[in-house]
């Protein structure tokens, strides 16, 4: 069985939509499970109307609000037994055929690797605005990222996991544990320990409109563009904040993984773990050697500055 963990916040705008596209699908085999983080609008209206109407099919946690996205999810997933699980936000729209290719990839990886292998499958995304016209074919192209820039060493820096387009399977949801509290978001955490243990798979096209409106908790960016810099450059507080919270989130993955990672592995993370010691010389030729390093060159160069 795979279950979908939906986690809903105030999404009476384009929940309809959503919920919508996931009973649309061309796999039937999968429920529904939502959480909502104390919303003050009719979200809770339309998520007890849907479940009045499919009580066999989606069900809700009745638990007080966590207060993020990544605490709403971790929560989600924390109360879910399903051998595979996907992620489900309120405000996309899903391809009728996203849940039947995922799980076919997933499942052609156990059958590849075992089914005790730690697995994470993903897609690419088209990008809307909030009225679901395209922005981009491709989110990949469009943040300037490669899929396949996902070693240890290049997640560490810089996730390119969107954790809406996953599924994973049980292996991996019981070798990740509890999602730490200090991780930068729950995906990124799935990602980690997926790299680590197990295997990483994307799947090259997209299964998901992923709309844009202004309130989203992370977004696409065009990361081609002069605004995109700019802004970057008018932030620098910022972007260095969220360069630091990865040594952070670093040092939680040596905390409880470091006794069973491989000698490689325990190399890396020790490595970048103690880099926010070191001085800037020192922490550029670590970047090198180890390739601490984010997607473009524009981005590398930004490292450079940061650290």
């Amino acid at each position: 069985m795979i279950t979908v963990l939906l986690a809903t916040y105030n999404g009476e705008k384009y929940l309809d939509k959503q919920i919508n596209s996931l009973l649309s699908q061309t796999y039937k085999d999968f429920n529904i499970l939502i959480h909502d983080d104390g919303s003050s609008d009719n979200t809770m209206g339309i998520i007890n109307d849907y479940i009045t109407k499919y009580p066999d099919k989606i069900s809700r946690i009745d638990a007080p609000a966590t207060g993020s996205s990544k605490a709403n999810f971790s929560l989600l997933l924390s109360r879910c037994d399903s051998d595979y699980i996907m992620f489900c936000d309120q405000d996309d729209v899903w391809f009728p055929q996203k849940i039947e290719k995922s799980f076919e990839k997933i499942k052609q990886a156990e059958e590849d690797y075992g089914k005790e292998t730690p697995i994470l499958v993903h897609s690419d995304l088209t990008v809307t605005d909030k009225n679901m016209h395209t922005i981009a074919h491709s989110f990949f192209e469009y943040q300037k990222l490669n899929a396949n820039h996902s070693k240890l060493s290049n997640l560490l820096v810089q996730n390119c996991i969107t954790g809406c387009t996953c599924i994973i399977n049980r292996a991996l949801k019981e070798k990740s544990g509890e999602i730490p509290k200090e991780c930068a978001m729950h995906d990124w955490w799935l990602g980690l320990v997926a790299v680590m243990f197990g295997k990483i798979i994307f799947i090259d096209e997209p299964l998901i409109y992923y709309r844009q409106h202004g309130d989203n908790s992370v977004g696409a960016k065009n990361a081609g563009s002069l605004s995109y810099v700019s802004n970057k450059l008018k932030s620098l507080n910022r972007v260095k904040a969220d360069y630091l919270a990865t040594y952070v989130q670093a040092r939680i993955l040596r905390q409880r993984f470091i006794k069973e990672a491989d000698g490689q592995s325990q190399r890396i993370l020790n490595a970048y773990c103690n880099m926010s010691e070191l001085g800037k010389i020192k922490k550029i030729k670590l970047m090198n050697k180890y390739d601490f390093k984010k997607n473009t060159k524009l981005r590398i160069l930004g490292q450079y500055i940061i650290v």
